[in-house]
Parts: C-alpha cells; sequence; structure tokens
C-alpha cells in the first residue's frame, strides 16, 4: 500500500478512537516538553491548539502527497514560531508526538508498514528544516 494511503488511514483511525485528537496529543507533548505547555496559557479554549494541530495534519498529508504547500507553511511558521522562543526542533518533535499518538490508538493494527510510512514522512517533514 502506497504511504500516502497507510498516513490517511493511520489519521482516520486516530479520529474514529479519539473523536478530537488535540487533547491526547497536547498531552503527550507537554508530557515530552513541559516548557512548552506555558506557550498556550492564553488558549484558555484550545482554540490555538486545534488550529495548530489542523495545519499539521494539512502539512503532514501535503508532504505525504508530495505537495508544495508544506515546504512554505512549514518555513514561514519555524520563522513564526522563532519569535516565541520555540526552537525548530520543536516541529520535528511535534510530528513525532502525532505518529505516536497515532501508533497508541492503532494499538494491535499498527504494523510495520505503518511504521514505515510514518518513518519515511518524518524524515521528510525533518528535511524540509534544511531546505
Amino acid at each position: 500500500m502506497p504511504d500516502l494511503d497507510l498516513i490517511l488511514q493511520s489519521l482516520e483511525a486516530l479520529a474514529e478512537r479519539e473523536g478530537d485528537p488535540a487533547p491526547v496529543i497536547y498531552a503527550r507533548l507537554f508530557a515530552a516538553h513541559p516548557e512548552l505547555e506555558a506557550l498556550f496559557v492564553m488558549d484558555t479554549d484550545g482554540g490555538v491548539r486545534g488550529s495548530m494541530l489542523q495545519q499539521s495534519f494539512d502539512c503532514l498529508i501535503d508532504v505525504a502527497e508530495g505537495g508544495a504547500l508544506a515546504p512554505v507553511i512549514l518555513g514561514a511558521e519555524r520563522v513564526n514560531h522563532g519569535t516565541y522562543g520555540v526552537p525548530e526542533n520543536m516541529f520535528d518533535a511535534f510530528f513525532t508526538t502525532i505518529r505516536d499518538c497515532v501508533k497508541a490508538a492503532m494499538g494491535t493494527e499498527w504494523t510495520a508498514e505503518f511504521d514505515g510510512a510514518w518513518s519515511r514522512l518524518l524524515a521528510r517533514t525533518e528535511a524540509l528544516a534544511d531546505a
């Protein structure tokens, strides 16, 4: 199965099992990087987190499709987030957190095929930082 299909299937599984995956994803992110939680102190309703997560999903899918939108968005957002003191490598950490939540949600349905597709996707998103 092509990587794009595997990525889409796994994201659909996340949505089916978690509904709104934002709370699970951000809880895992903040557990691994507690310094980031303070950056969301003004986001009392979760709207900023939800918007950022949706944009992240859009970028991941765009990269999986071989699109041209994600490199532009990620480049701009890395600069934008730098003004808040967010290191560039936190984008990679966030994408890895998304993958880890997808994997946890899928449980025994997570296979080596999914793992390979996500590993390749994360390598491509990380390479965009070097471009």
